[in-house]
C-alpha cells in the first residue's frame, strides 16, 4: 500500500465511522446507494495493486463525505485510524473489506450489508479488539 493509498484508507475509516455516528443516533438509519459507492470505490483503490490515477481527488471526495454526513446529520466528523498501525485483527478485518469491496456482494449491497460495511470501519476507528472480532464473526458470505 502507497503513503497516499494509506491515507485513502484512513479517510475511508473516517467516513465508515461517521456514518456509524450518524446510525446510531437514527435508529433504522442506513444510507445506501452513493455512500456505499463511494466506500466500497475507495477500499478497491487502496488495495489495488498498483496505486490509480486520480487517487488525492478521490481522499478529497470521501473526506468531502465525511463532512458532509457530520454536518447533514449532525454528528461529529470522524478522524478514523491509520491503517498502519491497526491491530493484527484490525489489519484482518481491513483485508477482509478489502475483499468484500472487489467481491460481487458489494455491486449492489442491502441494507444489512452497508450496516456491517460502516459498522466494520467505525470498529477499526475505535481500536476496541472485541467490536473487531464482532465484525469479523458477522462477515457476510457469498
Amino acid at each position: 500500500m502507497t503513503s497516499l493509498q494509506n491515507e485513502l484508507a484512513h479517510a475511508t475509516i473516517a467516513l465508515g465511522s461517521t456514518i456509524t455516528a450518524a446510525m446510531d443516533d437514527v435508529p433504522g438509519f442506513v444510507p445506501c446507494g452513493t455512500p456505499a459507492q463511494v466506500v466500497t470505490d475507495a477500499l478497491r483503490a487502496a488495495s489495488a495493486p498498483k496505486e490509480p490515477a486520480g487517487i488525492s481527488e478521490q481522499i478529497g471526495q470521501v473526506r468531502g463525505f465525511v463532512e458532509h454526513v457530520a454536518g447533514h446529520r449532525a454528528v461529529p466528523a470522524h478522524e478514523g485510524a491509520d491503517p498502519s498501525a491497526l491491530s493484527a485483527d484490525g489489519s484482518r478485518l481491513l483485508n477482509v473489506l478489502f475483499d468484500f469491496a472487489s467481491s460481487p456482494l458489494a455491486s449492489e449491497p442491502s441494507p444489512q450489508l452497508a450496516e456491517w460495511l460502516y459498522r466494520s470501519l467505525g470498529a477499526l476507528e475505535s481500536g476496541s479488539d472485541d467490536a473487531i472480532r464482532a465484525m469479523l464473526d458477522a462477515e457476510p458470505r457469498a
